[in-house]
């Protein structure tokens, strides 16, 4: 068993380099001569056949594979040559993944192919695959090397990491030998590379918490890291290391240098954008010399402007390479610069066809950088095409491969002419901003650079070109762009503070979730305005939805918070004192029913109001924050621009339609694997966990046509339901850099918002006869579909009288009571307020020898001297003391 005094990488590449026959050694390193051998220059082992003093690593490797007559290939031709390798050798080849991780809450872009199969569920790791083994072409993204992108050849912000996978050994897939016999049989038979230059460096990877990891055999040749074959052997839980029961097979490879080690180009980028440069042609104006550019080129593998030192050993690489200063401003850096914009434009094209936008917050900040800086290069170097013709060509390119990107085009132009209007507006007040900072100082520091950026949107190359027309020298960090990525740009909501300790307290049993509002439980603890039951029928706040009100034994419910597994109920008092709320007690729960109807009502309404934002705005309308109150809810939507009032009605009018054509709400549990086949990662909308076991709340219209599916926790009206009424929308506003905020009202809470209006309107319309009784026929047919709705939902039982509490005032007690006798004249209806009006109804098909037939006697009889009202056998009315 693998023993360890601390858990790092450096401590697992040291543990497992011990034991080189176990993690690294495979059979075709004896078939092939492969011997063991410690690197001079950075002191790790690796493999080869022969004897050599150094691995292969670029850094302290020069690349050594460019030709001088390079062979072209196409990105689609090439994954065909790859793919069809893997195919007949049994992999099956499965659709990408979005770069956006929606089924991740840790990671919001997808970095690695292995990515597309995690599910971490209470932090722990377990695969969904549909296939195995199999092979994905899955375009990863990473901004952490920006300023490296063109200079170094090997650096991208997207690329393709083709992922070979193998899950569930020994039970499937297959391990060690296997991989490694393919991993050969690949790079020497279909990518040409000689054996004897095959270097297997030793290392080992890991999960950032190091809950997962094994060792992996690195392969490179000529200085480039062609692939990354990683053997997730063992876990680490509570401190344990053990070996797992089923290992996974997580091989990456670099398809973009690949393509480049196949090619033979000076630059990745030249590999993979080959096309695209040929069909920008004559619009390319700058003068390149190729062969200062390979000489570079050859010496770059050392580079990293990322690290300290950089810009010094980035001169004496110059130097090395025997390039001036000069030559290199002038002849090698429009270059470095046209292929970081090809890489930055690839990288927005995929993020927006996949539902991310250029923001200031969260994973938008990183888009904002790149298109900014693709901007800056672009006017900087007076390259004569701009970001759209670019993803307009790399669209046509890949579309064999990737067709969705051709239908996003639109949206992309218009996300980037929004940008770029912004960006054009900033570097107008950047100038005065950047000459009032160099006439303070010639030096910036990491704190100051972030600043400006976030602030004023104002990029490194800007503050670089500003002080080169001033003919003055500022300091800058050496890692501009790795300085401005630190922090935590995006906003999280601080959870309730509870002073309680549920340790030790049993699972709270849930019985919401059968929409009980009332139940008999035990008191577990009582302590300060907490109380601990053993079940509850409280919905506890979460999801965005309000927690449910009500009492306990009589006292009042203010809140409802879950922690863990154990739900708190809030008093609106101390328990102190209070025997009936003391452990061991017997608690009757009562729920306010008319509170959770209008948080349930604005629960669904705000699954429809997402749906109608994807369908009027478009796929990249993610929403990104709910609140379901009980007088309003919203939902914040991911988009490019203010909602304008076009865009306001379309989507009121979306909700409506399929409101007043009627829907059908299904609440039931899927299998995670059934649920993400069927309705895609569009289900994660309200940030559900992918637990194995998923609550899927799905509406459909009333013909059973699609609206929208989501995971969801929270509490929603379900059936063929039509008592939601209508839905207003009340306030739109941009909230932040990329997110509006919808405010709207759902049901009783819109018919609420209605009359207010109404009486404001009516104010100010009473010279205006003919439209304030137009407005009020519009306001009695609102009513009426609402109250229809509620009668058409009620399920009625066989049961003679039917009592019942709304949230409705006595006026529409009235006509809500007239609606139900309609359709069921074979009853009585009682029905009531939280005011305490009470009306009662008997329907005139009730038989006379029913229980109770008489309305006034069915009310003296039930409340006693507690009724003050009258009426007779028809109908009854009045208060309830």
């Amino acid at each position: 068993m693998l023993a360890l005094d601390r858990l790092d990488k450096d401590s697992l590449r040291e543990a497992f380099s011990k034991h080189p026959d176990e993690y690294f050694k495979v059979k075709l390193f004896e078939e092939q001569g492969y011997e063991r051998h410690k690197c001079s220059a950075c002191g790790r082992f690796f493999w080869s056949i022969g004897d050599r003093d150094r691995c292969d690593d670029p850094s302290h490797t020069e690349y050594s594979f460019f030709k001088d007559n390079p062979k072209p290939i196409g990105y689609v031709e090439f994954w065909k040559k790859f793919s069809g390798f893997f195919e007949k050798n049994g992999h099956a080849i499965v659709d990408r993944y979005p770069v956006v991780s929606r089924w991740r809450q840790d990671l919001y872009f997808t970095i690695a192919s292995i990515q597309d199969f995690q599910r971490i569920e209470n932090g722990a790791m377990s695969f969904e695959y549909s296939a195995n083994p199999l092979l994905v072409p899955q375009i990863c993204l990473r901004f952490s090397d920006i300023e490296n992108v063109g200079v170094t050849g090997r650096h991208l912000t997207s690329f393709m990491m083709a992922g070979q996978h193998a899950f569930n050994y020994p039970k499937e897939g297959y391990w060690r030998d296997k991989t490694i016999e393919l991993n050969f049989a690949f790079l020497t038979e279909m990518l040409g590379v000689k054996k004897e230059n095959l270097i297997y460096n030793e290392d080992a990877w890991a999960m950032g918490d190091f809950s997962e990891f094994g060792p992996c055999l690195e392969s490179f040749a000529n200085g480039a890291e062609l692939v990354n074959s990683v053997f997730t052997q063992f876990e680490s839980v509570n401190g344990e290391i053990r070996e797992l029961k089923g290992k996974v097979v997580d091989v990456g490879w670099g398809f973009d240098r690949l393509m480049w080690f196949y090619t033979g180009y000076d630059s990745a980028l030249e590999a993979v954008f080959h096309d695209t440069i040929k069909r920008l042609g004559k619009k390319i104006t700058f003068d390149t010399d190729s062969k200062l550019f390979k000489r570079f080129s050859t010496v770059a593998s050392e580079l990293d402007v990322t690290e300290r030192g950089a810009k010094s050993k980035e001169m004496a690489l110059l130097q090395k390479a025997g390039i001036s200063l000069e030559d290199y401003e002038s002849k090698i850096k429009p270059t470095q610069a046209l292929y970081a914009v090809l890489d930055h434009a690839r990288t927005l094209l995929f993020a927006i066809t996949d539902g991310a936008l250029p923001s200031n917050i969260g994973g938008g900040y990183n888009l904002r950088v790149i298109l900014r800086r693709a901007l800056s290069f672009i006017e900087e170097y007076n390259l004569n095409f701009d970001l759209n013709e670019v993803a307009r060509l790399q669209a046509h390119e890949l579309k064999e491969l990737f067709p969705e990107l051709s239908n996003s085009l639109d949206l992309f132009a218009k996300v980037v002419e929004i940008e770029e209007r912004r960006f054009t507006n900033t570097r107008e007040n950047a100038s005065r901003i950047i000459e009032g900072i160099l006439a303070k100082s010639k030096k910036l520091d990491a704190k100051e650079l972030r600043t400006l950026y976030e602030s004023n949107g104002v990029t490194p190359e800007l503050i670089k070109a500003t002080a080169a027309k001033k003919k003055l020298r500022i300091d800058m960090p050496e890692s501009s762009y790795e300085d401005i990525m630190k922090g935590d740009f995006a906003t999280k909501e601080k959870g309730k503070k509870i002073d309680i300790d549920v340790h030790g307290i049993e699972k709270t049993e849930q019985l919401y979730y059968k929409l009980a509002d009332e139940s008999s439980s035990k008191v577990l603890k009582s302590e300060k305005r907490y109380v601990i039951l053993d079940r509850t029928p409280f919905y506890p706040e979460g999801g965005g939805q309000e927690a449910d009100h009500g009492t306990i034994n009589g006292f009042k419910v203010t809140d409802v918070q879950k922690l863990g597994n154990v739900i708190v109920h809030i008093m609106e008092e101390e328990t102190t004192g209070k025997k009936e709320l003391q452990k061991g007690a017997t608690a009757k729960c009562e729920v306010d029913k008319g509170r959770r109807r209008r948080l349930m009502v604005h629960h669904t309404s705000t699954h429809l109001m997402s749906a109608a934002a994807r369908h009027v705005l478009g796929k990249h309308a993610w929403q990104e924050g709910t609140k379901k109150e009980f007088h309003k809810a919203h939902i914040d939507i991911a988009h490019y621009d203010k909602l304008n009032d076009d865009e306001v009605r379309l989507l009121e009018d979306f909700v409506n339609g399929k409101l007043f054509n009627g829907i059908n709400v299904t609440v039931r549990e899927m299998d995670r694997k059934e649920a993400e086949g069927k309705y895609g990662f569009e289900i994660y909308q309200g940030h559900g966990v992918p637990a194995q076991k998923i609550r899927m709340v799905i509406i459909e219209d009333k013909d059973g046509n699609f609206i929208d599916a989501e995971a969801c926790g929270g509490l929603h009206v379900t059936g063929m339901e039509q008592a939601i009424g209508m839905i207003k929308i009340i306030k739109t506003e941009r909230i932040s850099d990329g997110i509006d905020r919808i405010e709207f009202v759902a049901g009783n809470a819109a018919l609420d918002q209605w009359r207010s209006i109404q009486q404001r309107t009516e104010a100010q319309l009473k010279e205006n006869n003919w439209k304030l009784i137009e407005m009020r026929q519009q306001s009695a047919k609102m009513e009426e579909r609402l109250l229809s709705g509620i009668v058409e939902e009620k399920e009625i039982g066989k049961e003679s009288i039917i009592a019942q509490e709304y949230d409705l005032d006595k006026d529409t007690l009235r006509k809500l009571v007239l609606l139900f006798i309609q359709k069921h004249p074979d009853r009585m209806f009682e029905l009531r307020n939280k005011n305490g009006d009470v009306i009662c109804f008997r329907g005139p098909k009730l038989a006379s020898t029913a229980p109770d037939a008489s309305a006034v006697e069915h009310l003296k009889g039930k409340y006693g001297n507690s009724f003050k009202g009258g009426g007779n056998q028809q109908t009854a009315e009045g208060r309830i003391a």
